[in-house]
């Protein structure tokens, strides 16, 4: 659930720029002039709830041999509706079972 924006015209993401209305956001393409509004505050695309979370993912790539190291990391917006199964996963992985 990364946020990219690119024109649903011309699908470019270069030509953008964006000026904040209250609860919207105007964004033009100054490639195609098309004009376009999207929320403000970052929301769940699959069930629009506005309960999200940062969310840090680390990319991972064999650095030696079977080695496995965090090379990485980026952000991704999860929804604590939608996604609430993946993020008790992921933030109880790394704790031993007494610990969880």
């Amino acid at each position: 659930m990364s946020l990219d924006i690119s024109c649903p015209n011309c699908d470019t993401d270069e030509h953008l720029s964006g000026a904040r209305n209250d609860a919207v956001i105007t964004i033009t393409c100054s490639g195609c002039s098309l004009r376009w509004d999207r929320p403000a505050a970052p929301h769940c695309e699959r069930c629009g709830s506005t309960d999200v979370v940062a969310h840090p993912v680390p990319l991972i790539e064999r650095s030696r041999g079977t080695q496995m190291s965090i090379t990485a990391m980026h952000v991704e917006t999860r929804c604590r509706i939608c996604d609430a199964d993946e993020l008790r996963e992921r933030g109880t992985g790394h704790l031993p079972p007494s610990l969880q």
